[in-house]
């Protein structure tokens, strides 16, 4: 089992991802779960992006297909999404599409 954490790409000059690293390292949080197999976090990564952020080089089929031969079964939503995300239900059932589980929620 390997996990990922999705965060919000508007957030992507000012987030530095160490809240959801914390969490995840201190089995806390959202990681709670995991406190007793601790899945390997295998990825950090931003969404596809919104009209005010998604760019020319987007290849979101080819982060799936990335995150796919990681094994990754599991992905995160970061609080991030929930807070700045117009389109959080969007992502969440575009990467339920595609096979992964998606838990809502990193850290507080």
């Amino acid at each position: 089992m390997a996990i990922a954490i999705m965060a919000c790409r508007k957030l992507v000059g000012k987030c530095s991802g160490t809240g959801c690293f914390d969490a995840y390292n201190e089995s806390k949080d959202a990681f709670l779960i995991y406190k007793e197999n601790n899945p390997k976090l295998s990825s950090f990564f931003y969404c596809s992006g919104c009209n005010e952020t998604i760019s020319d080089d987007e290849d979101w089929n080819h982060k799936i297909k990335q995150l796919k031969n990681k094994d990754i079964d599991t992905i995160h939503l970061a609080l991030c999404m929930e807070v700045e995300c117009n389109n959080y239900s969007k992502h969440e059932k575009l990467l339920e599409r595609e096979g992964f589980k998606v838990i809502k929620g990193t850290h507080r």
